[in-house]
């Protein structure tokens, strides 16, 4: 990395005006709290070498999600955020962050429409109960909808290296997809499910539909859309309780099982 300051980095941030609202706080806290190791950082890294191709991308994806939702800015700051979750010493946390609204472009892309940010719980009159992440509709049919992310193997190898995993074991691919998969719906005692299920009775949409998005570069490198279908239906059958289950890979390839 350069020797670029904080002033310098937000310099770079100042062109593209959502972003500054999304970014500045994150700049801000990992410039002051952060000593060693920024190259890890990725929004930091970009902003280091002045990427204006992948710094446009990210405006342009982050204002389309918007436009979407119908948010003003301080709204999409705050719901998605941007000002408070993502301030973490993680280097990944930004990529679960911007996974969220990042759906919301692909699902609009996909033909749903009505699509709306859930606070993340319900009050009722017995207190209050988690939420799904988005309302969303294709046609008549109501979904609640809930995304849950798949982080990096640790030190991937770099392109133009495909990681080969486990050779001696035939599709090692697809059983690393659904063991992440089973792990992330059984995580914390079912929690996406009784999210799901609670965003279903209270907003009374007609279906519900799990996305699980997979930044690991194994499956994302060779598995099929075959091998993303026959996995999706055989996790229904798992958890009968979901209508629909989807997947989006590393890069940005959507499989929706079974298509709505």
């Amino acid at each position: 990395m350069s020797n670029l300051g904080e002033v310098e980095l937000l310099d770079r941030l100042a062109h593209y005006p959502l972003s500054v609202h999304c970014f500045s706080a994150y700049v801000q806290w990992i410039t002051s709290n952060v000593p060693d190791g920024w190259e890890s950082y990725d929004l930091l890294r970009i902003l280091d070498e002045g990427d204006i191709e992948r710094l446009g991308l990210i405006e342009d994806r982050l204002n389309e999600s918007r436009s979407v939702l119908g948010m003003t800015e301080q709204e999409f700051v705050k719901a998605f955020g941007f000002a408070d979750d993502l301030l973490s010493e993680d280097p990944e946390k930004i990529h679960d962050i911007l996974a969220e609204p990042l759906l919301v472009t692909d699902l609009s892309r996909l033909g749903f429409s009505s699509l709306s940010k859930l606070p993340p719980f319900i009050r009722t009159d017995a207190g209050k109960v988690r939420n799904a992440d988005f309302l969303a509709s294709r046609g008549r049919v109501k979904f609640a909808v809930e995304l849950k992310t798949v982080r990096m193997e640790n030190n991937p190898k770099p392109e133009p290296y495909r990681p080969m995993g486990d050779a001696t074991k035939p599709y090692w691919w697809g059983q690393m997809f659904r063991s992440n998969a089973i792990t992330k719906i059984e995580d914390k005692n079912r929690r996406v499910l009784e999210q799901l299920t609670n965003a279903k009775r209270h907003y009374q949409t007609d279906k519900t539909m799990l996305m699980l998005y997979t930044r690991r570069l194994g499956p994302s490198t060779l598995m099929t859309k075959s091998d993303y279908v026959s996995e999706l239906q055989d996790l229904l059958r798992l958890y009968p309780d979901l209508d629909h289950i989807g997947c989006k890979d590393y890069f940005g390839d959507i499989t929706l099982f079974p298509e709505p």
